[in-house]
């Protein structure tokens, strides 16, 4: 993977140094290259320059450097969960879950509420007699 950087260099008399530094981080190692003990890698960098200047040269303007990077031997290198762990935890947690709807069955939790029906009044009709209306 390569990276550009572009800065501007103001003022420099004569000479300039430039310097890139770069980090690994073990568990990037332990990602990316698990099967392996070490890595050698091959950076290669250029240096051109855009400016008015026309006695300006260039020495060294692009260099290759190998890098051989070690896995840190105190780091114990992932390996997976073993099988037997992970059924393991799946009962586990089947066994809790029964476990939790057998004590809200128990508790009333499922059950469904039984509303009395509604009280309807009750309305008794009574005749009038048509010499009283």
């Amino acid at each position: 993977r390569c990276l550009a950087f572009r800065c501007p260099l103001h003022s420099f008399e004569r000479a300039a140094v430039l310097t890139a530094r770069g980090r690994l981080w073990n568990s990037t190692f332990l990602e990316e290259y698990l099967a392996v003990t070490s890595v050698e890698l091959i950076v290669r960098a250029s240096v051109s320059v855009t400016s008015s200047i026309k006695n300006l040269v260039l020495k060294d303007a692009s260099t290759q450097i190998p890098v051989t990077i070690y896995l840190d031997p105190g780091v114990a290198v992932a390996g997976g969960v073993p099988w037997w762990v992970i059924l393991l935890a799946v009962l586990a947690g089947i066994l809790v879950l029964a476990l939790l709807v057998f004590i809200l069955w128990k508790l009333g939790f499922f059950r469904r509420a039984r509303y009395a029906p509604p009280a309807v009044p009750q309305y008794h009709a009574v005749k009038i007699p048509r010499e009283e209306r």
